[in-house]
């Protein structure tokens, strides 16, 4: 068993009962005026026309009392999330083998690392849970394919975004992400309308956005994207004459003719 399947045998006890944890709808604006069991919650916050803002609302909230109450509430974040946690592990699996033990534990690790870091105020707080969640996920998994067999060399890999494992254009985002080259944002409007093959006009939709101010931030990533891969990487040149023995100073060696 996966540290996801525990969780979701977790939430799933939560939820078990006469009385499953809920939230008290009357607290966030757009739910309903009553206490909402979190199974239904999730319903709505996954629906496609759900409003970002209320998203937030809820996401703000569940993140909140994950950090002043712990226990239970860190288990009922894990829980919401899960569907969107389990997608994560499965693309970061789908061309690459890695034991599923240790990626879902690393996607999980992610995932709640960033729940108790990540900034309240600003919007998109699940997108931005979900690329912390991938970015541990790509990296657990970037080690396990640098790590040379038994009796083999080791193998380089060299380069931004990770020459070895590129051709996953998902890992390709979330090196990016990473790397400060595209915003949580950029990469998730990528994914979504690129990847998982979403209408621009619907995903515009559901985050409350217009479908011209969405088109124009994809184009301007996919465009700073694409510069940064195609750029060639070429190597530091050596310092020669006078750089060099600027270089060699500065070093703290000899100046060439200098005292010995």
């Amino acid at each position: 068993m996966t540290a996801l399947d525990t969780a979701r045998r977790a939430f799933g006890f939560l939820l078990a009962g006469p009385h499953p944890i809920s939230l008290d709808g009357r607290a966030i604006p757009g739910l309903p005026p009553r206490f909402v069991p979190l199974d239904q919650v999730q319903e709505l916050v996954m629906h496609s026309r759900c409003p970002q803002r209320l998203r937030d609302g809820v996401w703000c909230h569940l993140t909140t009392r994950s950090r002043v109450e712990g226990g239970t509430w860190t288990v009922a974040c894990v829980g919401m999330a899960l569907p969107a946690l389990v997608t994560i592990a499965a693309r970061l699996s789908a061309r690459h083998r890695l034991e599923a033990a240790d990626l879902h534990a690393a996607v999980l690790a992610g995932f709640l690392t960033a729940l108790a870091e990540i900034d309240l105020a600003r919007p998109g707080v699940m997108n931005r849970l979900r690329w912390a969640a991938y970015r541990s996920g790509h990296a657990a998994l970037r080690e396990a394919l640098d790590a040379p067999e038994p009796g083999t060399p080791t193998r380089v890999t060299g380069g931004p975004l990770g020459r070895s494992v590129e051709g996953h254009p998902d890992l390709v985002l979330a090196r990016a992400v990473a790397e400060g080259l595209l915003t949580a944002r950029e990469a998730d409007v990528i994914a979504v309308t690129r990847l998982d093959g979403r209408s621009l006009t619907r995903f515009a939709q559901e985050c409350g956005s217009s479908y011209e101010a969405l088109k124009k931030t994809r184009a301007r990533a996919e465009r700073r994207l694409a510069g940064h891969l195609t750029t060639p990487r070429t190597p530091p040149s050596v310092p020669s004459g006078r750089s060099r023995s600027v270089s060699s100073a500065a070093a703290g060696g000899p100046l060439p003719g200098g005292p010995r």
